[in-house]
């Protein structure tokens, strides 16, 4: 089972928007960018308050993941007297699995044989509010799945009754997908976690999944009860022996996945250190303790420095659990996770999401922005406040919405603030040019993406020529300058319009004869190329299909949606084919400038 989409109506600042996680074909990693208190921590907040989940997270007592009071929902501007619904609606889809085991319930419980059954749903939590007080008993849980079938000597098939369908309830219910909200992981981790069944400390039986998720790992069709607490009481010297065999073989596992991740993400070459697994048992029980060993010295997981008990839990608590034998497609929400890491470990942390089963994330850092899931990012915006007038912010106006990234893109290009972090992850990282031997200067980034793509991309060009950008037609002596003195080989290629032919003029003025060759404009290529733009090597029908390769309903051009466009085809790798006139026109250019490097 999934989930397909969230919908929230009066959840704090959020008045009604819905969050689609079906448009993105493939996907399950989902991205919320936005400014400070546009709201991206609410929307993480209302998928968590959906209550008809397997498991939560409130035994670790996570700083800001429950809601105390139901009432501090209701929105600001409607505390004075709110008569209005809270609601949360979720939208499921059964797997093939899933029907098979609904149809066998319904069967079992009222004999009725099932030829038909909804394969999506929905179930939507409803609280109900009077002069701004919650009314507990109005309360509703409402679904919206259909079945048909017959009883076994009926002739006609019908729709099942509510009261038939309440086995498929119960179904249903067992198999949505656990929602687990980490506002943070800076949470102790604590030092015995006690093994016995019948312990009744929350927190302990939490753990105790969380270790039998490592026994599965080891795929030996293991458990707690009969291969470590069993043995903890023998006294027996076989049984004995077995569990040094399973703590040394979960030892190796934890050691392995834990360090290795640490070494990727912190790029560290961590080899001395190693999980260490205590069974014994005390008054309370039996439990097991864990430590650190490091070279000859061992130490408590407690004992251990901030950020590393941050990836400790964050490593046990993700990377084991798609070992678990009941694994139910979990959701995990994280708020900003890791912004207190350096950038490196941000960018490998990013691949870690892979390895999870669902993510919803927020975050603030381009380096926690993977360009191959654009399609799967939302831009959040608070419409109540003015960002460039902060001061005069009212918080009874705060209206929350959530948007794909490429729609908002569409529909408010001048609004960049809102997906910065988007942008700077697609933007030309400028490399060491003392190492380039031959480039091409060009008047700005788009130029550098358009051939970029066309090279790389479209014909992937083992020996790419390289282009560099620079801020503008009139903005390129100091990188002229820069290769004069290195006396490296360069051209400089500029549009052919007022502008570039200028430009031309002034560069040659300025370095003498040694240019004249060397700075050339698109006119200087082809007679035929008057007023001339890199962005006209693409013959419009071109232009066209690879701006609504990623914005489908922009049908008309627009030249910086164009570019953006491209920008993320090159950045994910995306190919497009294109008509003959088009690599006529790149091939032409390119070999003119290869017989200039010569």
């Amino acid at each position: 089972m999934k989930f397909t989409y969230f919908k929230f109506k009066n959840f704090k600042g959020i008045g009604e928007q819905r969050l689609d996680l079906t448009k993105s074909a493939n996907s399950n990693i989902f991205t919320l960018v936005g400014l400070n208190e546009s709201g991206k921590t609410t929307i993480l907040e209302a998928i968590n308050f959906f209550s008809h989940k397997p498991e939560s997270l409130d035994v670790l007592e996570l700083d800001s993941y429950s809601v105390d009071d139901i009432h501090n929902l209701i929105p600001i501007n409607k505390r004075d007297n709110f008569n209005d619904i809270i609601s949360i609606e979720v939208g499921l889809e059964l797997s093939d699995d899933d029907i098979v085991d609904v149809k066998k319930e319904i069967s079992k419980k009222s004999e009725i044989k099932v030829t038909e059954c909804s394969r999506k749903f929905t179930y939507t939590q409803v609280y109900h509010f009077k002069n701004s007080v919650h009314e507990p008993d109005k309360n509703q849980n409402l679904w919206t799945f259909y079945a048909k079938g017959k009883k076994k000597r009926a002739k006609k098939i019908r729709p099942l009754t509510n009261t038939e369908n309440i086995p498929a309830h119960s179904v249903v219910k067992n198999k949505i997908p656990s929602i687990l909200y980490f506002p943070n992981f800076l949470f102790e981790f604590p030092e015995r976690i006690y093994l016995n069944e019948t312990t009744e400390n929350p927190k302990h039986q939490f753990y105790q999944k969380i270790i039998q998720d490592v026994l599965d790992s080891l795929n030996n069709d293991t458990n707690i009860k009969d291969h470590i607490i069993e043995r903890v009481k023998s006294s027996e010297k076989n049984d004995k022996r077995n569990l040094d065999s399973l703590i040394g073989k979960m030892e190796k596992k934890m050691t392995d996945v834990i360090f290795n991740s640490w070494n990727d993400i912190f790029n560290k070459n961590i080899n001395q250190k190693e999980i260490v697994l205590k069974p014994d048992e005390d008054d309370n029980g039996i439990f097991i303790e864990f430590s650190i060993k490091d070279d000859v010295d061992t130490y408590l997981i407690s004992e251990r420095s901030l950020g590393f008990r941050w990836f400790f839990v964050y490593i046990l608590l993700t990377q084991f659990r798609k070992f678990r034998k009941s694994y139910n497609d979990a959701f995990f929400l994280f708020d900003e996770p890791a912004s207190n890491l350096h950038p490196a470990a941000q960018s490998e942390l990013l691949k870690s999401f892979e390895n999870l089963p669902n993510v919803i994330y927020t975050t603030h850092s381009h380096y926690l922005i993977n360009p191959k899931w654009l399609e799967s990012t939302y831009v959040v915006r608070n419409r109540g406040i003015d960002y460039d007038n902060e001061a005069e912010y009212v918080a009874s106006n705060t209206d929350v919405t959530v948007m794909k990234y490429r729609e908002f893109a569409s529909k408010f290009p001048s609004q960049t603030s809102y997906f910065q972090p988007i942008l700077e992850i697609l933007e030309y990282q400028p490399a060491n040019l003392e190492l380039v031997p031959k480039i091409i200067l060009t008047e700005g980034k788009y130029d550098f993406y358009t051939f970029s793509y066309y090279q790389k991309t479209i014909k992937n060009y083992k020996i790419p020529l390289n282009f560099v950008p620079g801020t503008s037609a009139s903005n390129l002596e100091n990188l002229i300058s820069l290769y004069l003195g290195w006396g490296k080989k360069f051209v400089v290629l500029l549009d052919s319009d007022e502008a570039g032919k200028k430009e031309k003029k002034r560069y040659i003025e300025l370095f003498g004869p040694y240019v004249e060759d060397i700075i050339f404009t698109y006119e200087d290529i082809n007679e035929k190329w008057v007023k001339f733009k890199t962005e006209n090597l693409f013959t419009k029908k071109d232009q066209l299909n690879i701006q609504t390769e990623n914005y489908p309903t922009e049908t008309k051009l627009k030249k910086k949606i164009f570019n953006r466009s491209l920008q993320e085809n090159f950045v994910s790798n995306k190919s497009i084919k294109l008509e003959k006139t088009t690599h006529d026109n790149f091939l032409l250019v390119l070999n003119y400038i290869k017989s200039k490097l010569k």
